[in-house]
């Protein structure tokens, strides 16, 4: 039993703030990104990206999913918000899923650990703005997070990335 409150070496990272308040708090920081307009089309689409062999990734994408939908007719800095769920089957299609459907923000569900370099990389040479609820994945890289800190829910910036993402 004592076992159980440690933590687990190897554990995949998780979100310890639910999609339901995560999601409106990085809309809200979207707005404040001068380069959103240039670099979103008439839309604002995120791409949901999740890998489908890891159970919580595949879970954690659902629960966004439904998140942003219930975020369906809003906009951002005027720009009507769709969402796609991609499933991470290697860089490339990852990068043909963003041309194809306009994707101009990444939110990374947990689950994505082996993916994280491929995806960050291909993030900024893009220019895809890479957002998530796993405040790790803020420190190896991606832009924008949302974390838990003091029984609240943190905003998480990774300054450089953000910078190397336009």
């Amino acid at each position: 039993a004592i076992l159980l409150g440690l933590p687990v070496m190897g554990r995949p990272a998780d979100m310890p703030v639910p999609a339901e308040t995560q999601i409106p708090l990085l809309l809200k920081i979207l707005t404040y990104d001068r380069n959103l307009t240039a670099k979103a089309g008439t839309d604002l689409v995120v791409g949901v990206v999740f890998d489908s062999g890891n159970r919580s990734s595949a879970a954690a994408a659902d629960k966004v999913g439904t998140a942003l939908y219930a975020m369906k007719g809003r906009t951002v800095k005027g720009r009507p918000l769709t969402w796609f769920a991609v499933e991470y089957t290697g860089a490339a299609d990852l990068e043909k899923a963003v041309r194809s459907k306009g994707i101009g923000v990444f939110y990374l569900t947990p689950g994505n650990d082996a993916h994280l370099s491929d995806i960050i990389a291909l993030s900024r040479r893009l220019g895809v703005t890479s957002m998530t609820g796993v405040p790790d994945y803020v420190r190896q890289g991606i832009s924008i997070g949302v974390g838990y800190s003091q029984d609240r829910p943190q905003i998480l910036i990774n300054l450089s990335s953000a910078r190397a993402e336009r």
